[in-house]
Order: C-alpha cells, then structure tokens, then sequence
C-alpha cells in the first residue's frame, strides 16, 4: 500500500508547482485539456523525482508566483504546457 502522506505531499507539491505558474489543474480536468490519467501520472512523476526536497524552499521564495518552474522539476514541461 502506498505512503499517503508521501502520496499527500507529492499531490500538494504538483498543486503548488502548477498554481505558481498560473496553472490551476482542477480547471484543466474540466476543460479536457488534462486527463485523469495525466494527472495521476504527473502526481507519480514528482514523486518519483529525487530532488523535491528543493520545491519548497523555491515555493517560498516566489511569492506573486512564477513565469517558469525550476529546470530540475520533474513536471516541468508537462505543467508548462498547460499555462494559459
């Protein structure tokens, strides 16, 4: 069975990278622009990625959001792609 607070961390971190960028997911969903299954993968993804211990501290720091997301983040161009 999975870790669900490793599972809940990732789920947050993948809803935070997003929003940063102005991508807000749940919107995506209902458009048809992201599926179900692109976001349990993208949420797979990050967790997966061995260097989320640097997503909060660069969450942080960005306060009114972001333009782009780190080039180390796992779902960076999948997210990027979804930017209105």
């Amino acid at each position: 069975m999975p870790d669900c607070s490793k599972l809940s961390l990732h789920f947050w971190l993948t809803q935070s990278m997003a929003r940063t960028i102005g991508v807000n997911l749940h919107q995506a969903l209902v458009r048809g622009q992201f599926a179900r299954s692109d976001y349990t993968q993208t949420i797979a993804e990050c967790m997966a990625c061995a260097q989320t211990e640097k997503c909060v501290p660069w969450l942080a720091k960005q306060g009114a959001g972001a333009d782009h997301l780190p080039d180390y983040c796992a779902l960076k161009s999948t997210l990027e792609a979804l930017k209105p």
